[in-house]
């Protein structure tokens, strides 16, 4: 089997300071499927027995320079050393930060994108005016495309969700056919700084609810060390109230300042990661890496009850090959304080939400990415393409989908390149998917204690972080030029050379697009229908309305033809956008009355036996505890792990009136009509009379900082912390 690990005792070395035994894990490559390697070592003093600890192999090589303190082109760049991106294999280490002409130039490339767009909108709005309203009416086209393909599609993602919930997929993982079930671990990081102790209990007893929590999942709470005592205090404590929900849990902390690093949810994530590798080595060493489950997520993320069994489900009724390439993601629903944030942070939670369904639920012309909270297998984590997460990056999410993307064709390409004479015996094509698991799991939107204005703030500084992942579209077109130069542009097939620039068509849209579409609305407003507008008052045109004796249809219609054709096309594309509105906030209500009304929860609580996914024998499965922050527990206390009389989960005896057990507190059970009617007024006047504004405040302005940052200082972005309700 190319995904088993074998453990080959190859030899024993003794040092000068602190003996060291390595033991050398080997593996067996194929064409499409590469597992890591593991190496497992064994430290011994005189005081202890030997503890197994397990790390990652990198690729030998001098290390690459790289650049994040400026650009090139502004200001002199400081080289220095840096583990960088791996998605170029041990052949070559890709990164943005590298201090060479084309990563500098793809770096470069958003910027150069969206303000050669922008100055094209304003230079046109003042000089040319008809060109200014086809450039205008142009980007307006494309927008209307995609916000109604999300819109279209997100109705179809709503109703996957609806019936994806009523499924008991733990009932399923209980009836499936598979002797190695018991095989499967599930291995969850929750990388966190500053957050609130009682929302992370919150999230360690939501995931304390599933099914498969108490035998096969084992939790990192991956801290920062910048939190001082406090920290490590706020640790020690959520494990020791919730250590009985889990197989294992254990705290990690990210040292500050490490040389090369963003300090971020992506290098907290990679530690933590390295940390679970050396807490689990000798257990990994003997498992199929294929069937271990790596789910990161933020610290206010409540996962479905049944997500972890529905997501064991899924990968293992794939082929072993599929599920290593797999990524799975839950729709995030920004939900959990909707009702209490100002109205412009609902707007933008109601896009998130849209995007998200559309993208899960139609990947046909672009796919989705992974966002926030998501599931992969360590084959593909540690896999020598991957190797984890990135420590510079800030978009971590989108940036390791798109690094395992390029990671199969780089594993395919030099496949190819080993072969005789360096002919290809196999295409090229994409293997990395997202795989949908339509059951919510629910986060909290940005929110202040200081009020409406400190709320808004703090949304923009959230905002600010999330368009620096513009930088994600030079990375991918480095990936691209390398992977071309390394292969030949003709010897990729179409369909990877589609599926590439769909992703960056993709983010493209998202950060460009769109808000240079919103950047020429605006400009439109101040050009053109302000001047119109107040021309028209000035003539006397709100009597005319009213006193001409002719109705208001006819005068519009007479309107409409005194505009030009460059208007016309202006004002038609702009009132397209504004009739998928209804659609837009269709969606938004269904789901958000779904979400409160407990509708996604009635399936909670599984109702298959106790007998289900109990571990195959491995010895004491807890035993890597007892290196780690948390303990253990006792041999008695082991046995009854895998014993088959282990308890289910302590769900809670009753539920309040009309709410489903296993679901969050913000559910409330069903809701009157006039409720519904008042929510869907809600968003749907959140939408038309906020929507530019939001996109504006919370898009436009943002991402051209970020850009604007990329000149100035390179991919020295720094990483904002978000505000979650106290």
């Amino acid at each position: 089997d190319p995904r088993q690990l074998g453990v080959l005792f190859q030899s024993t070395s003794v040092g000068s300071e602190g003996a060291m035994a390595q033991v050398t894990t080997r593996k067996r490559r194929s064409a499409n499927v590469a597992p890591p390697a593991i190496d497992v070592e064994f430290s011994t003093n005189s005081t202890s027995s030997p503890q197994p600890f397990a790390r990652l192999t990198s690729p030998a090589g001098p290390p690459t320079p790289r650049s994040t303190l400026g650009s090139p082109l502004t200001s002199s760049a400081s080289r220095r050393s840096g583990v960088g991106d791996l998605a170029a294999g041990p052949r070559r280490r890709n990164s943005l930060s590298e201090v060479e002409f084309l990563p500098w130039l793809c770096c470069m490339t958003p910027a150069l994108c969206l303000f050669s767009i922008y100055f094209a909108v304003l230079v046109t709005s003042i000089f040319f005016e008809a060109s200014f309203y086809f450039l205008t009416a142009g980007l307006t086209f494309i927008t209307m495309l995609w916000i109604t393909n999300l819109a279209f599609s997100s109705v179809y993602g709503a109703y996957l969700l609806r019936q994806s919930s009523l499924v008991d997929w733990h009932a399923r993982l209980d009836e499936l056919q598979d002797d190695d079930k018991g095989a499967v671990m599930h291995i969850v990081i929750l990388p966190n700084f500053m957050e609130s102790e009682r929302m992370l209990k919150e999230t360690l007893e939501n995931i304390g609810l599933s099914r498969m929590a108490a035998y096969k999942v084992r939790v990192v709470l991956a801290m920062e060390a910048r939190e001082g005592p406090s920290g490590r205090e706020k640790a020690e404590r959520l494990i020791h109230e919730t250590r009985h929900l889990f197989a294992d849990i254990f705290a990690t902390y990210h040292p500050a300042n490490l040389t090369g690093e963003v300090a971020g949810k992506s290098s907290n994530t990679q530690w933590a990661f390295r940390e679970a590798l050396r807490n689990y080595g000798s257990m990994l060493a003997s498992r199929d890496l294929s069937r271990v489950f790596l789910t990161v997520g933020d610290a206010d993320t409540l996962w479905h009850p049944q997500y972890l069994s529905a997501l064991t489900y899924k990968g293992l009724t794939m082929s072993p090959e599929q599920r290593v390439w797999t990524i799975w993601q839950p729709p995030v629903l920004l939900m959990r304080n909707i009702f209490s944030v100002p109205g412009l942070t609902r707007t933008s939670a109601h896009a998130t939400l849209i995007f998200e369904l559309s993208s899960l639920a139609n990947q046909y012309a672009m796919p989705a990415f992974a966002y926030s909270a998501y599931s992969m297998t360590l084959a593909l984590a540690s896999h020598p393409e991957v190797d984890g997460w990135d420590v510079d990056v800030i978009a971590e999410d989108h940036h390791m989908f798109c690094k395992c993307y390029f990671a199969s064709l780089w594993e395919s390409a030099h496949a190819a390149k080993e072969t005789a004479k360096g002919k290809l015996d196999h295409a090229i094509v994409p293997q990395v998917a997202v795989q949908p698991v339509f059951l919510p799991a629910v986060s909290y939107l940005v929110e202040s204690s200081e009020g409406y204005l400190a709320s808004c703030w703090a949304r923009f500084q959230q905002a600010r972080r999330h368009s620096q992942g513009v930088i994600e579209i030079g990375y991918v077109l480095l990936q691209y030029c390398r992977l071309v130069k390394h292969v030949g542009f003709f010897q990729l097939p179409a369909r990877t050379h589609a599926g590439i620039l769909s992703i960056a068509v993709k983010m493209h849209t998202l950060h460009i697009t769109s808000t240079a579409q919103c950047f020429s609305i605006i400009m439109a407003t101040i050009t053109t229908f302000v001047p119109i507008i107040l021309r028209w008052v000035m003539s006397g045109g709100v009597l005319m309305l009213f006193y001409s004796g002719r109705d208001v249809t006819t005068q519009l219609f007479d309107g409409w033809w005194m505009l030009s054709g460059a208007q016309q096309a202006l004002a038609a594309s702009v009132w397209q956008i504004s009739g998928v509105c209804w659609l837009y906030s269709f969606t938004s209500w269904l789901v958000t009355c779904d979400l409160m009304e407990g509708y996604y929860y009635k399936n909670a609580q599984s109702s298959a036996p106790s007998r289900d996914m109990l571990p195959v024998q491995e010895g004491n499965d807890g035993a890597p505890g007892s290196s780690s922050q948390s303990s253990p527990g006792s041999e008695e206390e082991n046995e009854a792990a895998t014993s088959p009389q282990t308890p289910l989960p302590k769900w809670p005896e009753a539920a309040p009136e009309g709410q489903p057990l296993g679901a969050p507190a913000f559910v409330k059970g069903p809701r009157s009509w006039l409720w519904k009617l008042g929510i869907f007024l809600q968003i749907f006047f959140d939408t038309t009379l906020t929507g530019y504004t939001a996109i504006t405040i919370y898009a436009m302005i943002p991402v051209v900082l970020a850009s604007w940052s990329l000149f100035r200082r390179g991919t020295d972005f720094e990483y904002i912390v978000a505000l979650k309700p106290e």
